[in-house]
């Protein structure tokens, strides 16, 4: 019984020897299917993205600047002067029917009805009278006058007035004549023959201090459009020396 025992337990431990070896057998053949077989060759690198290759820059073709165009040199002469050309002249006044120009020895001009004749009357004073005798146009002359003609007018309206010959007023007024300070004095009066009469006249004084009066007087029964334009025509074309 005992040696049974025995050889079992060294058939158990053969067993069991037996077994460890091939367990270790078996370990190492699983090992050995891990081992790297070293055959002496360097590892490839790991790739790499590859870098791109460089362009070869194109060259640029040189641009040959197109040269400015010259600026064109301003003309510096001044354009021509347009030619002076002569003021028109007014238009020559056109006389009523029956009405021409005189120019007296005294320098003065005016427009006086034809067929009327001269008359010196004073060293200052010039006359122009019809036919019938009936009407006249004086013009005078006074050199250094002492006043304005406005105040003359109204010393001498006071004188006449006083004088009883049934003197009436029609206007006395101030006026401008050729841009000078004037007056204008219409008025009646009766002479000695006893017939009205109708007086208008108008002064004025230059520059030089003349004064020039226009005086025209009519008989009052014979007033009327035509008596007013000679004395309107007088005015409007006398001119001074």
């Amino acid at each position: 019984m005992v040696a049974l025992l025995v050889g079992a337990g060294t058939s158990s431990g053969m067993l069991m020897n037996r077994d460890d070896d091939t367990r270790n057998n078996q370990a190492d053949k699983e090992v050995s299917q891990y081992k790297m077989v070293d055959t002496g060759a360097t590892p490839d690198a790991s790739p790499t993205s590859a870098s791109p290759s460089p362009q070869t820059k194109k060259k640029k073709k040189a641009v040959t600047a197109s040269p400015s165009p010259t600026p064109s040199k301003t003309s510096t002469s001044a354009p021509p002067e347009p030619e002076p050309t002569e003021k028109p002249k007014p238009p020559a006044r056109t006389l009523p029917a029956g009405f021409h120009t005189v120019v007296d020895d005294r320098g003065f001009s005016l427009a006086v009805m034809e067929g009327w004749q001269r008359q010196e009357l004073s060293p200052t004073q010039v006359g122009f009278v019809p036919p019938t005798n009936d009407q006249y146009l004086h013009v005078s002359q006074v050199e250094n006058a002492p006043r304005a003609s406005f105040i003359n007018f109204l010393e001498t309206e006071q004188a006449l007035a006083e004088s009883g010959n049934g003197y009436q007023r029609i206007l006395l007024e101030h006026r401008t004549f050729q841009g000078h300070p004037a007056a204008r004095w219409e008025f009646t009066y009766v002479p000695e023959s006893g017939d009205p009469m109708h007086v208008v006249e108008q002064a004025y004084i230059d520059d030089a201090g003349t004064e020039y009066n226009l005086y025209f007087e009519a008989p009052q029964r014979l007033w009327d459009d035509q008596k007013e334009l000679v004395f309107s025509t007088a005015l409007n074309t006398f001119k001074q020396p």
